[in-house]
């Protein structure tokens, strides 16, 4: 059985026996939609965490957030699996799934394109060694502006290259622009647009989402596939905006309750 949910960003606790984890066997694999987080850190925890995942008997497959350490996921080799690029981080256990790859997993094919741009950098994305870095820092936090730090909490390689787009261009071509899932962490402008349509109806507010060149590729892949689900992240919330976009947050799902 295949499973999907949202961003973990590192707490794994939904996946631990006493959760959901327990429910899993050797034949499940979970499927998460970006910011996993695994990867931030070469310390203690992110130690820990790999074992843990090591010992697990299902399988966990990801795509990037832009919550992520990319310098650190790039070390790992690109291999070839179930018909697409990825990089194994804990052997069989723990897989990511690269951009713009065409997978096939028990018998259901599956786009997959990670990435985002990080909305929580307002107060700027700072550089250590730049000369005005304390006084930059100084001014974020006085201002109580959420700020990031090169290669350290951001990595420019949230957005993807004209290259990575142009092969899941390539990739969706070789299977007729036709897939059953789609698996992104962001989404694109015009789903983003309805996302901001359902807060202002049910929370009475408003939200606002700035699009980029990966919201825009989504609409541009979006007029031309067919598709039977998309599921994305990114958003912090759970809502099925209809009967083939779903946003995931906390929840494991059966992906077989989205076939029909």
């Amino acid at each position: 059985m295949i499973y999907i949910t949202g961003d973990t960003h590192g707490s794994f606790k939904r996946f631990t026996k006493s959760k959901f984890g327990g429910q899993l066997t050797e034949k499940d694999a979970v499927i998460v939609c970006g910011d996993f987080g695994l990867l931030w850190a070469d310390d203690k925890e992110y130690q820990y965490w790999r074992e843990f995942f090591e010992t697990r008997d299902y399988t966990v497959l990801w795509v990037a957030g832009n919550h992520e350490n990319y310098n650190m996921l790039y070390e790992f080799p690109v291999e070839k699996w179930n018909g697409g690029k990825v990089r194994k981080i804990v052997g069989d256990k723990c897989i990511h799934l690269e951009r713009g790859q065409v997978f096939n997993i028990e018998g259901d094919t599956f786009f997959t394109f990670g990435g985002a741009q990080s909305h929580d950098i307002q107060g700027g994305i700072l550089d250590t060694t730049d000369p005005s870095y304390d006084m930059l820092r100084h001014e974020a936090i006085k201002k109580g502006l959420p700020y990031r730090v090169l290669n350290d909490s951001w990595w420019k390689q949230e957005l993807p290259t004209e290259e990575e787009m142009q092969e899941g261009l390539d990739n969706l071509a070789k299977v007729g622009n036709k897939v059953d899932y789609v698996i992104s962490h962001c989404t694109s402008t015009e789903t983003q647009h309805r996302i901001e349509e359902h807060y202002t109806k049910t929370k009475l507010t408003s939200y606002l989402y700035s699009y980029d060149i990966l919201t825009e590729y989504f609409n541009k892949i979006e007029m031309q596939l067919d598709f039977k689900h998309w599921f994305f992240g990114h958003y912090h919330d759970n809502i099925s905006l209809d009967s083939s976009h779903t946003l995931i947050y906390e929840k494991i799902l059966p992906i077989d309750i989205f076939k029909y």
